[in-house]
């Protein structure tokens, strides 16, 4: 995969992958993109919880049911 960044960018990047990663600009980006993802994931999730507001409590009942 090939990126094209502004130079200041790419600065920013650098000097923080060195010092969280010791330079390593991809395990940074991996680590910065997965974080992304995993709060993604969350918000979607709790938008998906707060349209069943009686989910939990429905799957209660019927757990207590089976």
């Amino acid at each position: 995969m090939t990126l094209s960044l502004e130079e200041s960018t790419i600065n920013y990047l650098s000097k923080r992958a060195q010092v969280e990663t010791g330079g390593n600009v991809s395990a940074l980006l991996e680590r910065v993109v997965h974080a992304a993802a995993v709060t993604e994931s969350a918000k979607q999730h709790a938008a998906w919880f707060a349209a069943r507001p009686d989910y939990a409590d429905a799957a209660e009942a019927e757990r207590y049911a089976a």
